[in-house]
């Protein structure tokens, strides 16, 4: 009697024929699973474990020495991480500025030397080290012009991807009366104590088809950022690179004493030498 599972030449011809069912497929072997070790179980649960539950973890019942040592090392360096980030994002959002708060949020927060940043007060250089100053943008805007409604969530996304840098938000007529309907949005970019530039009306960028990425492009032209985001580089990566679609002669864009008045004279254009008035912004 013919065994059909039998690995014969006969079978084989039987099964050629069609008189046998065909031979079931075999299984390829199992791959091999690699060897954890405890230590590597370990080191793998604190990486992915933030400061609080290491903290929990030291805690516990049953730790040997070498795992005690890897988990407060690793606690130690959440808490470091943790610290950097509380210095480096101490904004973060486009906050509302009040008329009267002006000097103090804008020009003297200007002057604030960011965490961490050493200035050599006692140096014995000539030229002792200076401070950078904190980047401060302010949004003159109106809601009934569409710019303004269009620029306000761009700004938005550029504060939370640089929280290093403050961003406040005042209506422009608030802020400067009888200020003119097409000098807004406006963008006060200060650094230091010193006005660093002036967007007026969007000028150098491409109106309603500005993006987050030409706007900060700007903004770090003018200083106020440090440099790009990977944030901003990752949402926008199928867009066209902005830098070289900004203007090259900034024109109405102006830098260092644009001569914002009230009624806009001046405002975005470049100031007469003849005119002798240092103020940047008569309130």
């Amino acid at each position: 009697m013919v065994n059909p599972n039998e690995d014969t030449e006969f079978n084989d011809a039987l099964r050629a024929q069609g008189i046998l069912p065909p031979k079931p497929p075999s299984r390829s072997p199992s791959p091999d699973i690699p060897h954890i070790t405890r230590a590597d179980a370990t080191r793998a649960l604190a990486e992915i474990a933030d400061a609080d539950q290491l903290g929990d973890l030291l805690e516990g019942d049953g730790l040997d020495s070498d795992d005690e040592r890897m988990f407060e090392d690793y606690r130690r360096k959440r808490m470091a991480e943790m610290h950097q980030a509380e210095k480096r994002g101490r904004f973060g959002s486009m906050e509302p500025l009040a008329r009267e708060d002006f000097v103090r949020e804008v020009t003297d927060a200007s002057k604030a030397a960011p965490p961490g940043e050493q200035v050599d007060d006692d140096s014995d250089d000539e030229a002792p080290k200076k401070s950078r100053g904190t980047g401060v943008v302010v949004f003159l805007f109106q809601d009934s012009i569409p710019l303004s409604q269009h620029f306000r969530p761009l700004l938005n996304q550029i504060a939370a991807a640089h929280p290093e840098t403050k961003f406040l938000a005042i209506p422009a007529q608030l802020c400067i009366p009888n200020y003119p309907d097409k000098n807004v949005p406006t963008l006060l970019v200060y650094r230091n104590g010193e006005m660093m530039g002036q967007v007026v009306a969007g000028a150098g960028l491409k109106g309603m088809k500005t993006t987050a990425r030409d706007l900060e492009a700007l903004l770090i032209r003018y200083t106020a950022l440090s440099g790009p985001s990977k944030a901003l580089r990752v949402s926008g990566s199928r867009e066209e690179d902005s830098d070289d679609d900004l203007d090259d002669d900034i024109g109405a864009v102006n830098t260092r004493g644009g001569g914002i008045r009230s009624g806009g004279v001046g405002v975005g254009t470049r100031r007469d030498a003849s005119d002798d008035d240092d103020s940047d912004f008569d309130m």
